[in-house]
């Protein structure tokens, strides 16, 4: 794999600034994200029937992937810096729609629309952001951990601000969508100003034959890609399910929920940022990923004995779900991305494609438990699921 040296993009203290400039677009393009992607389902259930809902998201994410075959021609076609630009407009008129639409038709749409774009914007941050740091893979784990440090800061500063904002009474979410369209303002202002002159890589068309011809050569990286891949369903219920659950089967008011969740997000504030560090300074990445596969499995399973009578043991064990997907995710991260480079643009899109696949599946089995069982076991499948992604973990040759 060719790559790139560290100053492709500019003197150090050049590239310094870009950093400084990448991690304050990035706090404001998480926060539009972060305030929306919790009550997305609960705003589509004014609208749709649990199956419809998760029909949506499968629709969105089969589109996702769809899409991700030709992301490396439009980065080709537009830049990295344009591309990024236009879909950040596009969203940005897409969360204004949601928060005026009054029929299911039009809600609906701009929901696929809004999921469809997300992925996108931060495929193309990855990109940048492996052009950067260029040749010195001694720093991914620390530049992706902060990059992972800050989105969960939004994500659980957002979280408290929904249950401000939807409060304990009717739900006001055309505010909640208004708000996370404003945060795009002074990311693309960030953005376009600091990033004007990035110098994009020659991108290689992006050949799922070639990535999955890839990863039959490199087991780690087909480990570590299916290790994110479970991680990323762990994911996919929890967002889905879990405030649908607390809200209709438990009981809990919004105001109760996002106090559970800001708990458990705080987690990955606490402890993702020093796990990229210590992966690259001391015992590497194979450890700490299974390790948080087991505390996922275990603490995931404990819900189907939780009941509404205490919101403080629900955010502990919240937290500890959040605990091990932040040694995960931090983990598979770091690993993955020491071992590319922004031109790898097929094992880089199969690896991002994780995602939408996961809102494939997910919604999948999701529905498919709830129709022959209750509620509460499928945390337990949730837990279960995170097992094979351990033995994936263990699997791995360390970095250290």
């Amino acid at each position: 794999m060719q790559e790139l040296p560290l100053t492709g993009q500019g003197t150090d203290l050049e590239l310094k600034k870009k950093f400084h400039a990448l991690y304050t677009a990035l706090l404001f393009v998480s926060l539009h994200w972060a305030i929306v992607v919790y009550v997305n389902s609960s705003y589509l259930e004014q609208f749709v029937s649990h199956q419809a809902l998760a029909m949506l998201y499968i629709i969105a994410a089969a589109l996702t992937i769809f899409v991700h075959f030709f992301a490396s021609r439009f980065l080709a076609s537009f830049g990295a810096v344009r591309l990024i630009t236009t879909l950040t407009i596009l969203e940005f008129c897409t969360l204004i729609g949601m928060s005026l639409a009054s029929t299911p038709n039009l809600a609906i749409t701009l929901f696929v629309i809004h999921q469809t774009i997300v992925p996108l914007i931060f495929f193309g941050l990855d990109i940048l952001m492996e052009e950067l740091i260029g040749t010195r893979e001694d720093l991914t784990g620390g530049k992706r951990g902060f990059f992972l440090f800050i989105i969960s800061t939004t994500y659980a500063l957002a979280i408290l601000a929904v249950g401000s904002l939807l409060g304990e009474g009717h739900p006001n979410f055309e505010l909640v969508y208004f708000i996370g369209a404003l945060f795009l303002i002074p990311f693309l202002l960030v953005f376009i100003h600091k990033f004007k002159d990035f110098i994009d890589p020659h991108y290689r068309h992006f050949n799922m034959r070639e990535g999955i011809k890839y990863l039959s050569h490199y087991k780690d990286i087909r480990n570590v890609l299916f290790s994110h891949f479970f991680l990323q369903l762990f994911f996919v219920w929890m967002v889905i399910y879990t405030p649908i659950y607390l809200a209709t089967n438990i009981g809990f008011n919004w105001r109760e929920i996002s106090i559970i969740l800001f708990v458990g997000l705080s987690a990955y504030i606490f402890l993702e940022y020093f796990i990229g560090v210590i992966a690259d300074k001391y015992i590497g990445e194979k450890e700490m990923m299974a390790f948080g596969f087991a505390v996922i499995a275990v603490s995931t399973s404990w819900f189907i004995f939780l009941d509404n009578s205490s919101v403080i043991v629900w955010a502990i064990v919240m937290f500890m779900t959040r605990a091990g997907a932040s040694f995960v995710e931090a983990t598979t991260e770091s690993y993955f991305f020491k071992h590319t480079a922004g031109k790898d643009i097929n094992v880089i899109g199969l690896f991002r494609m994780t995602r939408p696949l996961s809102y494939v599946i997910g919604p999948v089995l999701g529905t498919a438990i709830l129709y022959f069982l209750p509620f509460n076991i499928l945390f337990l499948f949730i837990g279960l699921l995170m097992i094979p992604g351990l033995f994936f973990a263990m699997a791995l040759h360390d970095t250290r």
